[in-house]
């Protein structure tokens, strides 16, 4: 995304109607997994959620920059049912 910041999203095959925690989770692993590499932690800079419904695939994705341990936390912005920021 530049300026150190980076992008993971997925869609969520699972059927069924609202958000998918799993979906949600095996993002927010990756992106763990992705700054831990580089001996950092996520920091979230927006997070959007997309809930799944009949004829649509829910989403998650997670705008993040990795930062040393310690450093400003999670959780800068979320945007809900598809509203993105």
């Amino acid at each position: 995304m530049g300026q150190d910041s980076y992008y993971i999203g997925k869609k969520d095959g699972t059927p069924g109607i609202g958000v998918s925690l799993s979906n949600k989770a095996e993002v927010y692993k990756e992106a763990n997994e992705f700054c831990t590499k580089k001996g950092l932690e996520v920091s979230v800079v927006r997070e959007t959620v997309m809930s799944s419904l009949p004829g649509r695939l829910g989403s998650t994705e997670v705008h993040f920059k990795c930062v040393p341990p310690g450093g400003s936390g999670q959780g800068t912005g979320k945007a809900a049912g598809g509203a993105k920021e």
